[in-house]
């Protein structure tokens, strides 16, 4: 799989590790960092084995829109 651009994952001076997707950015220290990506590494395999995710109830907004 290529890197994707909107992926980064960048070391302030404090020492924490900020994961940035989008613009959404993950604050971490890290050793949470390292439970997190093996977290996510976990569940990426799980669905890779899998046909199917297990389905969530999507909110609605008062606009009746589904939201995530």
């Amino acid at each position: 799989m290529r890197p994707s651009p909107q992926l980064k994952l960048t070391m302030c001076d404090c020492g924490n590790l900020h994961l940035t997707y989008r613009s959404l950015t993950l604050h971490f220290e890290k050793t949470e960092f390292y439970h997190f990506a093996e977290q996510v590494g976990r569940m990426a395999t799980s669905i890779s084995t899998r046909l199917t995710l297990p389905q969530t109830t999507a909110l609605m907004n008062p606009n009746g829109q589904n939201v995530h």
